[in-house]
């Protein structure tokens, strides 16, 4: 039984899941990286490069163990996602930026994801070398994870327009089962990991508000807009963090689920906390804002 949720429903479920962001996706989302090339980069270098090495040296600093560092890395390297989409259209910052940084940064992952769990898992030493993560196989579990079916979900919406409709209904699905899952795994387990939870409680706070100094300074020092310097800093902080967990219980261990659990815990109240921050400053500046409701 466990072998059939871990091996079959936990992927069948992102995979469901990212179908449904593919069915939200134009080719126009991807041309905004040529017409708007400096937000879309620097969003995407700190999402995938920086913050993987604020998380490997976060790992190393509190001397985690190799799963927990490795999970650590995990959602550091992780992308936005939908709800970093939701998040940035409540806030009335700008959407089609933050849908630009999530296609383009997921696209990207399958590469720089595995390469990143291997050098944190180098750096720790000794213990590491016994979990193996393969960087081939690995990059093509995330490609069939992810931009499979995005690609998927998009040709199916650039057929048949009015399959948009069902992205609710994907994504509702995938993550029910992505948590049905993971959750039926941790209940197997004969102690929960107080320990372990505990050690990863900080590591997590620190990455997250690392992130959020780093998305805001990085973007004003571009001489970005207030409002794309929110829209960036909401995805480097509200993560796809049913992606990381996935990859995390499929590739290494349950332990490593643990630090991405810890992170998800504050990404949620920081984001409500930036959303809440730039309405309120855009309400000042005389900005005109959608109601706090995403129209479905």
């Amino acid at each position: 039984m466990q072998t059939l949720i871990l091996d079959f429903v936990l992927p069948a479920s992102m995979v469901v899941l990212m179908t449904g962001m593919g069915l939200t996706l134009t080719p126009r989302d991807f041309r905004r990286i040529v017409d708007a090339p400096g937000a879309t980069v620097l969003g995407t270098v700190l999402q995938l490069v920086a913050m993987p090495v604020v998380g490997i040296a976060l790992a190393l600093a509190f001397d985690l163990p190799p799963y927990l560092a490795a999970g650590l890395v995990v959602i550091a390297a992780c992308p936005g996602g939908m709800f970093s989409n939701v998040f940035v259209h409540i806030a009335g910052a700008n959407t089609a930026l933050s849908i630009t940084l999530t296609a383009s940064a997921t696209m990207v992952t399958l590469f720089t994801m595995p390469l990143w769990v291997r050098l944190v898992l180098d750096q720790v030493g000794v213990g590491a070398a016994e979990i193996h993560v393969p960087v081939v196989d690995t990059a093509l579990r995330l490609g069939g994870l992810t931009v499979l079916p995005i690609a998927t979900g998009m040709l199916v919406r650039a057929k048949w327009p009015e399959s948009v409709r069902l992205e609710k209904g994907c994504t509702r699905v995938g993550a029910l089962g992505i948590v049905g899952a993971l959750t039926y795994d941790a209940l197997r387990r004969p102690e929960l990991p107080v320990a372990e939870f505990e050690q990863s409680l900080l590591p997590a706070f620190l990455l997250i508000a690392i992130a959020t100094a780093m998305g805001l300074g990085s973007a004003r020092a571009a001489r970005l807009s207030f409002r794309d310097a929110v829209t960036l800093t909401l995805e480097m902080i509200v993560k796809n963090s049913l992606l990381g967990l996935v990859l995390a219980r499929s590739s290494l261990a349950f332990e490593a689920t643990i630090p991405i659990v810890a992170f998800s815990l504050f990404q949620t109240p920081l984001g409500v906390a930036m959303l809440a921050f730039w309405r309120w400053t855009a309400r000042r500046a005389g900005e005109s804002l959608p109601a706090l409701r995403v129209n479905g």
